[in-house]
């Protein structure tokens, strides 16, 4: 858990500011947006296709070279 402590002198927007900072830095917003949603671990034929997918790209991006 991340908070902050306002420190004497010190306004309101900079207290967020530093918390912001901590808050990114700890990288908790990735955990969170990764645990957003349930995720299940894929199936063989996905894994598969997406394989098929990829291997079209190299392909199509090997042409790219003079």
């Amino acid at each position: 858990m991340i908070y902050a402590v306002k420190n004497d002198g010190e306004t309101n927007e900079k207290m967020i500011l530093r918390y912001k900072k901590l808050f990114f830095q700890s990288r908790m917003a990735n955990k969170i947006r990764a645990e957003r949603y349930a995720v299940w671990k894929p199936t063989k034929k996905k894994i598969r296709e997406s394989a098929i997918v990829r291997s079209h790209y190299r392909m199509l991006n090997s042409k790219v070279y003079f």
